[in-house]
């Protein structure tokens, strides 16, 4: 029976298909487009602008057109465009020229990243932020192609994370990955808020993010994980990660399970996370999972503290630096002294009407330190934030491993490659001792040599046996 090759979806050789997201692939050059370009104004302040040819974006470091950051690679600094004062403040200051424009400041235009995204969010909810979400994915084992299920959206922070980490291609090929008729990563997420859900749904259409994440407005506690179409047709994400940002996580669980309608991966192992801020919740959620067949529980606490890392220059003594040295020290106050005569000589001279020669403050210069403003650089210094990160949540893993029937069981067992699988150490716990492989070989020789030895005996006795019939025949 001839098979033939996989279709592509519609619109996949359209030559007029959505660029990819800039999330996905940083673009030469900024321009006008419903994705944001991220504006940084200063540490830890960002700001996700949209770019459009007329509008203008307005900070304390001034004014600045969309049009200057238009055409510009990502990461430029662009100074702020001559502005002239609000009218009500030009009491306030001196007006030494009509035409005098006000001093201006400068910003940096970025390309958008999950990370920077995170950091320029409006807090609709609680954000799950870089340390965590990294942390999360990273023990969820997301990679390219990978099913995500999301539950509890809220701001996008995570979905956004999510997306990028499952990313391998659009399924329209727009990327120019290609069709194979392979399963793309992607991001399946439920919010039960509408008014989030809407919100969210706009922003990933306007990331370009749409056929790597999708939407969903549903109360999973009540009604599971499992998509249903406008045409009545229900689609299973079968996820091989779960994340769970719920208040009560442990109403989700009973959906998370090897059904035959299952939201889950029936041929692999599923892990999952949940987001709890309290300990009360981290218990119960632990209790039902293992309740429902979820093995290896774990509970971790992040907290995240950030080294700073400066270029130190020293100091000189303009700058209120003191002596290093005792040697420096006593240059210092050999220079101070000199500096004493010297002043004591200049008023003698000044009072007799005398031309006098006055070095001043020389000897700061001349004190035998090491100065820096010739284009060395100075050494390289960490220092720790003073204060930890206050605490986010508690993150719960679990493993749900893949269910095996008894016949694969036996076979996988007489082959030897049950080592190292979920089961092994509970049959050895129940006093069922598994064989190893050289444990297997020793009982086959000695199953052998036995034989061998039940063979020569039996050849003997043989022989025997016919040797005493001969004598009995010729004694009779």
């Amino acid at each position: 029976m001839a098979t033939s090759e996989p279709t592509p979806p519609q619109g996949a050789t359209d030559p007029e298909r959505p660029p990819v997201s800039a999330f996905f692939s940083i673009p030469d050059a900024l321009t006008p487009s419903l994705t944001p370009a991220i504006v940084h104004l200063k540490r830890d302040f960002n700001q996700a602008v949209p770019l459009s040819v007329d509008a203008t974006l307005q900070t304390r470091f001034g004014t600045f057109p969309h049009s200057s950051f238009i055409s510009l690679p990502p990461g430029s600094q662009v100074r702020a465009s001559p502005s002239y004062p609000d009218p009500r403040d030009q009491r306030k200051r001196k007006r030494n020229s009509d035409d005098q424009p006000a001093a201006t400041g400068f910003v940096h235009v970025l390309a958008p990243t999950a990370e920077l995204w995170t950091s320029s969010l409006p807090h609709r909810t609680q954000v799950v932020y870089t340390p965590d979400s990294s942390y999360i994915l990273h023990r969820l084992g997301v990679k390219p192609g990978s099913q995500v299920i999301e539950a509890g959206a809220g701001s996008g922070s995570f979905t956004h994370a999510a997306a990028r980490a499952a990313y391998c291609g659009y399924p329209d090929g727009r990327d120019g990955l290609g069709w194979n008729g392979e399963k793309k990563g992607k991001v399946w997420s439920f919010e039960f808020h509408a008014e989030r859900a809407k919100k969210l749904r706009e922003e990933i259409a306007n990331h370009g993010l749409n056929g790597i994440v999708r939407i969903t407005h549903k109360d999973v506690c009540a009604e599971g994980f499992l998509v249903f179409e406008e045409e009545g047709e229900t689609i299973s994400p079968a996820a091989n990660a779960v994340f769970l940002d719920l208040p009560a996580p442990w109403l989700a669980i009973p959906h998370l399970t090897r059904t035959e309608q299952s939201a889950l991966d029936p041929e692999a192992e599923v892990r999952i996370c949940t987001f709890s801020p309290c300990i009360e919740q981290v218990t119960r959620t632990c209790a039902t999972l293992r309740q429902y067949g979820w093995v290896d529980v774990q509970t971790v606490e992040l907290s995240h503290q950030r080294l700073e890392v400066r270029r130190q220059v020293p100091r000189g003594y303009d700058d209120g630096a003191g002596p290093r040295s005792i040697a420096e020290a006593l240059t210092r106050l050999k220079g101070v002294n000199d500096f004493r005569e010297q002043r004591k000589d200049l008023q003698v001279a000044l009072s007799a009407g005398e031309e006098a020669n006055f070095q001043g403050l020389g000897f700061k210069k001349g004190n035998g330190r090491k100065m820096w403003g010739n284009g060395e650089e100075g050494r390289l210094t960490s220092r720790q934030e003073p204060d930890l990160k206050s605490h986010t949540s508690f993150l719960t893993f679990a493993i749900l491993p893949r269910e095996w029937t008894e016949e694969q069981e036996k076979e996988a067992a007489d082959k030897g490659e049950d080592k190292g699988v979920v089961g092994e150490k509970e049959r050895r716990w129940k006093g069922q001792e598994v064989e190893s492989n050289r444990a297997r070989k020793k009982r086959e020789r000695a199953e052998k040599k036995l034989a061998e030895e039940g063979e020569d005996k039996k050849g003997n006795g043989q022989a025997e046996s016919s040797e005493d019939a001969v004598k009995m025949e010729i004694d009779g």
